[in-house]
């Protein structure tokens, strides 16, 4: 179990690197705002417009709450973990990943269809666990869809009696079929610059979950389904 733990970790820090570039400039974004809207503040201030002046100052509250749920969300997710289960907001995991993985997604053009989940709704699961397997799968997603014309992923939350699912779906190439068979294996993978242990661990921490992570077959792209136990 402690192997286990240290190898998601380490998958998770991984998954950080790659991401480094796109959350930082969804940091820079923002404080080169906030920097205008400060300068605008001053030069109101000694016109003595109160009011524009106040506009200004809300809108920089506005931004360093952007900034600090980023980081916010970075810090949580790094955090070292265990696979405890207890009840999970789905739509907050998922919610998570894309504020870790937006950035890369608009950068790289891909259209996401994504019809929120209910609120309410909640599984059995980890958080920063169940958000670093919907991260590892969107990762893999937008990869594939380097080379793809109008590159779109859907991403949509079902529930059927006790099960949830949460289905990431591109309009890529797909899985090869020489490792489809092999997928969840250690090692396989037909990536450029993959190693093949992103899946792996993906299905592992989901199967503590008491869940499962299967590939769906489909006619273009590739699908996979997280299914989970709801939480009463």
């Amino acid at each position: 179990q402690a192997l286990q733990d240290d190898l998601i970790q380490a998958n998770k820090l991984a998954t950080l690197g790659q991401i480094a570039a796109g959350v930082a400039h969804e940091i820079n974004q923002p404080i080169a705002a906030i920097r205008t809207h400060a300068d605008t503040a001053a030069l109101y201030i000694e016109a003595e417009d109160r009011p524009a002046a106040r506009r200004s100052l809300a809108s920089i509250a506005g931004l360093t709450e952007r900034v600090g749920a980023i980081t916010d969300e970075l810090r949580a997710f790094s955090r070292k973990t265990r696979s405890e289960t207890v009840a999970v907001g789905v739509e907050a995991a998922i919610r998570g990943a894309l504020l870790l993985v937006g950035a890369r997604m608009r950068e790289t053009g891909v259209t996401l269809v994504h019809p929120p989940a209910p609120p309410d709704l909640a599984v059995m699961a980890e958080r920063n666990r169940l958000e670093q397997v919907v991260l590892n799968l969107l990762q893999n997603a937008i990869e594939a869809l380097r080379d793809t014309a109008d590159p779109m992923i859907s991403l949509e939350v079902a529930t059927k009696g006790r099960r949830v699912t949460i289905r990431i779906a591109d309009n890529g190439p797909g899985v090869a079929p020489e490792v489809r068979d092999r997928l969840f294996t250690p090692f396989t993978t037909d990536k450029r610059d993959g190693v093949g242990l992103g899946l792996v661990i993906s299905r592992d921490i989901v199967a503590g979950f008491g869940g499962e992570l299967t590939l769906e077959p489909t006619t273009r792209g590739a699908a996979f389904v997280i299914r989970l136990m709801r939480a009463k």
